[in-house]
């Protein structure tokens, strides 16, 4: 049976004879074999952990360089778990530590008997970051999925919308030209049905059109995502008897966003106003898009009753974790909260990459 090699571990100690005890603790170590690398400052061990041999890292608080918190600063987010070790009297330390990224943590006694724990300790470390590992790599790939599901879904839709317009739209066009006729070549004489007719023929030439609309708006991709969201808001607007403004600030309006996010963000919103129509019981509503640094803001704000911490627990905001998803597959955030001044508030914060 074939041996597993060493768990490297890095110990970042100015303590000579703390590395030694150390040094002594992992050769006995019982449960696992254990191969100790040294250093002793802050840079030689941050020197050491880029190199990426290690698999943990042992950290005392003070160091000669830097303290065990700029440490863990400098260290990237895909580094080595860390195991702070801290002084009796500084659970304070332990805890920020924790905070900022260490995954574990033990107080140096002074008769030495963390020493004992260490090897275990180590193990039980190792095997909570790989269960972390697995359930962080589960998440991505079911985000890819999910993202490759929308590109689908979205794609079906402009399909269905461009066969409900070429084959629906054109038939009905087409009868409603047959009973102009007709009525025209009847002259005063003409059924009373057929005026009712052409009517319901027009009723259904809308609604097949909203619902082309609803599929995929022309307008996002004839003239691009803010005349789309300006355009979407007036029509939520028309058809609900909601006060509506869109507001889109000149540095963003110069933004050139590529097709992926401009979807995104049109679906975003369009879903957001969805939400404010059915549920919020607003009398207006409004939607602002603006430049902050390296980031778009987009914001939609109501004037109606508010959302509820219970809504946004219970199974009624799986529409929001779906918008929630999209945004932050393209690594954004979405917020939605109650206003203090009532209604609610979405927020949406998109990085723009190097965006001009």
């Amino acid at each position: 049976m074939m041996e597993r090699p060493p768990l490297n571990v890095l110990i970042v100690e100015d303590d000579v004879v703390d590395r030694m005890a150390c040094r002594r603790t992992f050769a006995a170590a019982q449960e696992a074999a254990f191969a100790l690398l040294e250093a002793d400052s802050g840079e030689h061990g941050l020197a050491i952990a880029l190199q990426g041999q290690v698999d943990c890292i042992l950290l005392d608080y003070g160091l000669p360089d830097m303290s065990g918190l700029e440490f863990l600063a400098q260290l990237p987010p895909s580094g080595p778990p860390v195991m702070m070790l801290t002084g009796a009297d500084s659970a304070m330390v332990a805890a920020e530590a924790m905070r900022r990224g260490a995954r574990d943590y033990l107080v140096k006694d002074g008769d030495g008997r963390y020493l004992a724990q260490l090897p275990t300790a180590i193990l039980r470390m190792l095997r909570e970051q790989r269960l972390l590992d697995g359930k962080q790599r589960a998440e991505a790939e079911l985000r890819k999925l999910a993202a490759h599901q929308e590109s689908i879904r979205e794609d079906e839709r402009k399909r269905i919308a461009q066969e409900i317009h070429d084959e629906l739209g054109g038939l009905l066009t087409g009868i409603k030209a047959y009973i102009g006729v007709a009525i025209e070549r009847a002259g005063g004489n003409a059924d009373p049905l057929l005026a009712e007719a052409s009517v319901l023929a027009q009723d259904a030439i809308a609604t097949v059109r909203r619902v082309i609309t609803d599929l995929r708006p022309s307008v996002l991709d004839q003239l691009g995502l803010w005349a789309a969201l300006e355009w979407h808001t007036e029509q939520v607007a028309q058809r609900s008897n909601l006060r509506s403004a869109c507001r889109i600030e000149p540095d963003a309006a110069e933004l050139e966003l590529d097709a992926g996010r401009s979807t995104m963000l049109f679906r975003v919103v369009q879903e957001g106003l969805t939400n404010v129509v059915r549920h919020a019981h607003a009398s207006s509503v409004q939607v602002d898009a603006w430049r902050e640094g390296d980031s778009l803001l987009i914001t939609l704000a109501d004037d109606g009753v508010g959302i509820t911490e219970e809504r946004l627990r219970n199974g009624a905001s799986w529409g929001i974790i779906g918008m929630q998803e999209r945004v932050r597959h393209f690594g954004g955030e979405l917020h939605i909260t109650h206003r203090e001044t009532g209604g609610t508030l979405l927020r949406l914060q998109l990085p723009l990459e190097g965006q001009p």
